[in-house]
């Protein structure tokens, strides 16, 4: 069945999340997250609605409890924390079932492991999760559909790089058969983006020898950025390379 192209709005807001430099799916990501915390801190942490999901979710997940922790108000965190903690206590309180049976007495030192892992048990996604997982399934299927049809777009996301590795994927469980264009593109720009990577990095370690370690460095130092980066790495590359591992335990032994 043929399709009629996307609405103009979806074809600006790609538009928009290629201009921004990265994975268009990660940074429309970070941009719902960006207007879910002003939300959330302002308005709808207090909610019982809200307060009923961080509580059931036991909170947040590592690398979101990060970022809830360097952006959030300390009257906010404050309570917010202290739902999750009186939930726990009241779980941990709660007074065991009675053991029916033989059976079950014997297993009482197991029962009152998974006891604890039931009151420890996330009950649901972190709520940033949730933002993340909606954001990214809206802008995975919108992605598919302009570059099916706009070949502008098409010729920014080559000149972007195109997706992550792990959005790649995501894009390709979310394509159907109306979305052969689009998916040939993406298949081109990672397939070009892994060769050049893997040329960067050829010439990392080429260039590491000592024949040809006189040659100018270039942009094969940013090869295991560019990597990180590629394999969906969100957090600041520090990693140093300074020089070969052969050749720095020789400096060590003399």
């Amino acid at each position: 069945m043929h399709r009629r192209a996307p609405a103009a709005y979806a074809a600006s807001e790609i538009r928009h999340l290629l201009a921004r430099g990265g994975c268009p799916i990660c940074r429309a990501g970070q941009e719902a997250i960006e207007r879910y915390l002003f939300w959330f801190f302002h308005e709808s942490s207090s909610e019982p609605s809200v307060i009923l999901r961080y509580v059931r979710s036991r909170g947040f997940c590592p690398r979101h409890l990060t970022l809830i922790g360097e952006r959030g108000p300390q009257w906010q965190l404050t309570a917010i924390f202290s739902w999750i903690i009186a939930d726990i206590l009241r779980a941990l309180d709660a007074p065991a079932p009675p053991l029916r049976s033989r059976f079950q007495q014997l297993r009482r030192h197991v029962s009152a492991g998974d006891a604890l892992t039931r009151v420890l048990q996330p009950n649901g996604l972190c709520l940033l999760c949730e933002v993340e997982e909606e954001a990214a399934s809206h802008t995975a299927l919108m992605l598919l559909d302009v570059l099916e049809y706009d070949e502008d777009v098409r010729d920014r996301y080559a000149a972007s790089g195109g997706c992550c590795l792990p959005h790649v994927h995501r894009v390709a469980r979310a394509a159907g058969r109306h979305h052969e264009q689009a998916i040939a593109t993406i298949h081109q720009v990672l397939r070009d983006r892994l060769a050049s990577l893997e040329h960067l990095c050829n010439e990392f370690f080429r260039k590491a020898d000592y024949r040809f370690a006189h040659e100018p460095k270039g942009e094969e130092r940013e090869a295991w950025r560019q990597a990180l980066q590629l394999f969906g790495y969100h957090g600041r590359a520090t990693a140093v390379f300074d020089q070969a591992p052969a050749r720095r335990a020789e400096g060590e032994r003399s």
